[in-house]
């Protein structure tokens, strides 16, 4: 009986580790420190870590999108518009100018 109750608590604690394994791995994508959401989560719950964690901003998404807007406004400096003959005579005509037939 004693024998039971150990692997369960083993087992118990193998799936809770691995729990906070998956909420370290998720932090970890998102930008933030493995090691020490490993350790919140261990500490207190994986599932309230988790939660906590998805409430939480994507740090590399949100320097992806930094970088991706540096980017941007470099190429907007370096370009040039010039404008021809064609591009600035605009038709003032739309569709619903267009004659019906009845």
């Amino acid at each position: 009986m004693e024998y039971i109750i150990l692997v369960r608590f083993i087992l118990w604690i193998i799936g809770w580790i691995i729990f906070c394994i998956f909420v370290s791995l998720n932090a970890r994508k998102m930008g933030y420190s493995s090691f020490l959401w490993f350790l919140v989560s261990a500490l207190y719950s994986p599932l309230v870590s988790l939660f906590l964690l998805a409430a939480l901003p994507n740090r590399k998404l949100e320097e992806k999108r930094k970088e991706e807007m540096r980017l941007l406004q470099k190429q907007l400096a370096r370009r040039q518009f010039v404008i021809t003959k064609d591009s600035s005579i605009i038709s003032h005509q739309t569709i619903s100018d267009d004659k019906t037939i009845y």
